[in-house]
């Protein structure tokens, strides 16, 4: 029955995408809108059933890419509960970093974990950030949007060194749009900023937590 389903929902996916294309997008559009998960009200449920603590590995390796002998400012846009920015801070001590989520339960979470990080509510498909940072982070948070492009484009304006993003890394697909997966709705490559002055820094060698290879850009204005 299982098998049965999957071969189904694989069926329908496949024609939703040749439908989508010949419709030169319009009809995934409006499918793909009808099908995201990802709003504050979903984010508020999810954080207010989730631990105090949800992660800080896909964070490691920026302690390798920012600056080490000087302060700098970030943004931290997809912060969740704050856990990846404290453990930013214990290798930054001198930096200002500031985090931003769409999910008001997150950021409360964030708050009282530490004073020495300010964080804010942030819905950016809709707002822009307060203001110029050095760095912007987005980590495990661009897969999330419907057109990745225009919140690179968004940050990119709010940005004086560099855009750091990590995604899921998938090495081929014949589309990158996501109609019926819910939270995650675009896929990543090597290939996907290429019209960007973009530098591929990593891409993971084996799975990693939560069932994916990932890769590491650094997207500059």
């Amino acid at each position: 029955m299982r098998a049965s389903l999957k071969i189904l929902y694989h069926k329908i996916v496949s024609k939703v995408k040749s439908l989508d294309k010949a419709t030169s997008y319009k009809l995934g559009d409006i499918l793909r809108n009808l099908t995201d998960v990802n709003t504050r009200r979903y984010w508020d449920r999810i954080f207010s059933k989730t631990d105090e603590f949800l992660r800080d590995f896909p964070y490691e390796p920026l302690k390798d890419i920012l600056p080490k002998d000087r302060s700098f400012s970030l943004l931290d846009i997809g912060c969740a509960m704050g856990d990846g920015l404290n453990i930013l801070k214990t290798y930054f001590p001198k930096a200002h970093f500031e985090g931003a989520d769409i999910s008001a339960v997150g950021i409360e979470k964030a708050k009282v974990k530490t004073k020495d990080i300010n964080y804010f509510v942030l819905d950016l498909k809709t707002q822009e950030p307060p203001r110029k940072y050095d760095f912007i982070t987005l980590i495990h948070t661009l897969e999330h949007f419907n057109d990745p492009f225009a919140i690179v484009d968004k940050c990119l304006k709010f940005t004086n060194e560099a855009l750091i993003v990590r995604t899921p890394y998938i090495e081929q697909f014949d589309n990158p749009r996501l109609y019926l997966s819910g939270e995650h709705r675009h896929l990543f490559n090597k290939h996907t900023f290429e019209k960007y002055n973009c530098e591929v820094l990593h891409i993971s060698d084996h799975i990693e937590a939560g069932g994916y290879k990932y890769i590491l850009y650094r997207i500059e204005p």
